[in-house]
């Protein structure tokens, strides 16, 4: 049924405009589903670049605790502060790596449907009726995501929270290091 509108503007029929709502619709989900499926994705790659910082400062701290521990044979109170911060360091690493491993854990996500059964949906209904059911289903996919990724922003959170306090250690153990050496 066509008709005129007040302003006199030519107005579609409600079947089209229908099918213009469900397809907004769908591109609106479509472009939901792809923001939190890249924003999953971001997550994953800064958690990857910590644990690549992470993984460097392992590697420094034990460079640094094999050649402070057997080099040094005066063992002074400074020694076992020292020895108290390596301990604090590795621990923090730790926590540090296990909640990284944490946000690259590999968890089941929502996805579409593309079986058999999906191109006899969309073969036998009409073409509002598979944009309705399809933004339904991306909804869905979308919590999952966005489920997701509030845990790994909680563990991401967690992490780089430890990472300052692990650099601030790492930092003062350098630092008596090269003061107990200096002073011997």
């Amino acid at each position: 049924m066509r008709g005129f509108c007040h302003s006199g503007v030519f107005m579609a029929d409600d079947d089209q405009f229908d099918k213009e709502v469900y397809k907004t619709l769908y591109e609106f989900q479509l472009k939901g589903l792809e923001s939190v499926k890249a924003l999953h994705a971001k997550h994953e790659d800064k958690a990857a670049k910590y644990l690549t910082f992470t993984s460097i400062i392992i590697a420094a701290m034990s460079i640094f605790s094999k050649q402070y521990l057997f080099d040094v044979e005066n063992k002074s109170f400074i020694f076992y502060l020292i020895v108290v911060l390596m301990v604090l360091v590795f621990l923090s690493l730790s926590s540090i790596a296990r909640n990284l491993f944490h946000v690259l854990e590999v968890s089941k996500v929502g996805k579409l449907e593309n079986n058999k059964d999906m191109v006899n949906y969309f073969t036998q209904n009409e073409l509002t009726t598979i944009y309705y059911y399809l933004s339904i289903d991306m909804a869905g996919v979308i919590k999952t995501y966005e489920d997701r990724n509030s845990i790994k922003v909680n563990y991401l959170n967690k992490a780089f929270k430890e990472i300052k306090f692990c650099g601030l250690m790492f930092v003062l153990t350098v630092l008596l290091i090269i003061v107990d050496i200096l002073i011997i």
